[in-house]
């Protein structure tokens, strides 16, 4: 039986699912969406107010340390610790709720608008990283691409991450006393990655910069700090925006842009390369963005458009997984949680330490290159110390895992047919079970979806 839809739409069969998992259809996908993942539970992380409340508890401990001139060393209970076991967990959690999942298209989908909409460590942006991933992508599944994009626009991580909390309106009050100025970095990559990508100019950046300046979010929820607000209108694609209630017309400004036929073909692109091919086909790419047209950016419609496809079915499996994708897809294989300590054949004897092997593997968690995300095409992946890592990786992982584990039943569980007869005959030849098992993890079928 084909394994189709959890390698192509999901991390790949669990050990957990049965020698023969049952086949997934189009609809069985969709329902993910709206269910809860009993899976992932585990992997629930802290929210906003619990880590605005250590930032600040741990900014006036800092200030109190200083001005005592306290050198002692801080409790394990101090805001500054708790805070960074919190992102040590968010870090692993990147890795292994994808391992635990057990709605493999929601979670695939959680992680594809996370990257679609990015922010990445900015000093202490950091802590708010994983909030924005369950605010932005998991709540909004299932809803509107303007909802998506009004919550990641005034969102506290990406309001650090592209400096926006830096943006003052020069005609301002606090611009005029301080000579402060705008920052454009949150309006450009708003117009080009986030929503249009064409169909704007300079201006439009500049004049929705001036439309954003003085945005916040702290620990009341997103405002405007009206000292910092640019007085005078402002015109952004033609359409004209007033200084009366900043708020009210930025928020006016993102239903505008999200409506726009270029912000609908963008959105299609994306999906479509993520979840079908690089290149993927044009007839696709019109229809999920007539969907998107259509439907007012409901979501949904557009997974079942792509689910409907027929490349979404097609046998060859063309996508090179993400490093992401690769580990969890090795640790499902296996029945691993990624937690393992003191695993035969590891270099240090101390589990499998995602976060570097992440990085080894050209995706450093939380560090993405850009504001443009991770790449979603095979070539940024392929490197020769890319590969290597993951080859160092699939043997880690075989040895951990492959004991007792027939290795033509593994290839069978998570490949089924997908499975070409030198994969096959390469296995087979292999002299020991857990070597059978590495042949598999680093093949190139096992590496694609």
């Amino acid at each position: 039986m084909t394994p189709l839809a959890q390698i192509r739409f999901g991390y790949g069969p669990s050990a957990s699912d049965g020698e023969a998992p049952s086949p997934i259809g189009p609809a069985a996908l969709l329902a993910q969406i709206s269910q809860p993942d009993q899976g992932a539970v585990a992997y629930e992380r802290p929210g906003l107010a619990e880590r605005f409340r250590l930032a600040e508890e741990h900014t006036a401990d800092t200030r109190r340390r200083r001005k005592e001139n306290d050198t002692s060393p801080r409790p394990p209970d101090a805001p500054g610790t708790v805070m960074k076991e919190i992102f040590r967990a968010d870090q692993l959690a990147f890795v292994l709720r994808p391992v635990a999942a057990r709605h493999g298209f929601a979670e695939r989908l959680a992680n594809f608008w996370a990257n679609r909409l990015t922010v990445g460590m900015v000093g202490s942006g950091g802590l708010f990283i994983e909030p924005f991933r369950h605010d932005v992508a998991r709540a909004h599944l299932a809803g509107r691409y303007e909802d998506m994009l009004r919550t990641a626009l005034w969102h506290p991580a990406m309001l650090l991450y592209l400096d926006q909390n830096r943006s003052i309106g020069p005609q301002s009050n606090l611009g005029q006393r301080k000579g402060l100025g705008l920052n454009e970095n949150l309006a450009r990559e708003f117009l080009e990655l986030h929503s249009m990508g064409t169909g704007y100019d300079q201006t439009d950046v500049t004049e929705l910069a001036r439309l954003m300046a003085g945005m916040k979010h702290d620990r009341d929820g997103p405002g405007i700090r009206s000292a910092a607000v640019e007085p005078g209108t402002k015109r952004i694609l033609g359409q004209r925006f007033g200084d009366d209630d900043p708020m009210a017309e930025i928020n006016r400004m993102v239903a505008m842009v999200a409506a726009r036929p270029e912000t609908a073909r963008s959105v299609a692109q994306r999906l479509a390369t993520h979840f079908i091919s690089d290149t993927p086909p044009e007839d696709l790419v019109a229809q999920l963005t007539r969907s998107y047209l259509d439907e007012g950016g409901y979501l949904p419609a557009l997974y079942r458009v792509l689910l409907d496809h027929p490349a979404a079915w097609a046998p060859t499996l063309s996508k090179l997984r993400s490093p992401q994708e690769y580990v969890a897809a090795c640790l499902r294989a296996l029945g691993l949680t990624g937690q393992e300590t003191a695993l035969p054949g590891l270099h240090r004897r101390q589990g499998f330490r995602l976060p570097e092997v992440m990085l080894r593997m050209g995706q450093p968690i939380f560090r993405p290159r850009g504001p443009d995300g991770w790449p979603e095409t095979a070539e940024d992946w392929l490197t020769a110390p890319m590969m290597a890592a993951r080859i160092d990786f699939a043997v880690d992982a075989a040895r951990a895992g492959a004991e007792g584990a027939d290795p033509t039943a593994v290839a069978e569980r998570v490949l089924g047919p997908l499975a070409s007869p030198t994969l096959r005959f390469a296995i087979q030849g292999a002299e020991q079970r857990w070597e059978g098992v590495a042949v598999l993890l680093g093949s190139p079928e096992f590496m694609r979806r």
